[in-house]
């Protein structure tokens, strides 16, 4: 049996590559905070592993491309994420919580 442990990076990495192939949505910049974040003071993140148990839980901070209906996106985001940290990885993957900061217009940076 071969022992090994990912970094945070590894797996913010690996969430960076499968949000790349997303139609409509990236993560947000690392100066963007939600109200949670400006209510309790806490340093905003895009990307936040917590591992508990031997189980991982990710949240995400991203931006919209105004339209897109945000239901769907954050569930297809969240079954993503989910399916390529499960397969690639070997994570037991606990959540992905999607939490959208901000929405652009196309060409305002647009995801």
């Amino acid at each position: 049996m071969v022992d090994y442990e990912l970094s945070d990076s590894a797996i913010v990495e690996t969430i960076s590559l499968t949000l790349e192939s997303i139609e409509g949505v990236r993560l947000a910049s690392a100066g963007a905070r939600s109200v949670g974040d400006v209510l309790s003071g806490r340093r905003s993140r895009p990307v936040r592993v917590v591992r508990e148990n031997g189980r991982v839980r990710v949240e995400l901070q991203l931006v919209a491309r105004y339209g897109e209906p945000l239901k769907n996106l954050a569930e297809n985001v969240q079954r993503s994420v989910y399916d390529v940290l499960t397969a690639t990885t070997g994570l037991k993957v606990e959540a992905v919580d999607v939490v959208f900061v901000d929405v652009t217009a196309e060409g305002e940076d647009a995801a």
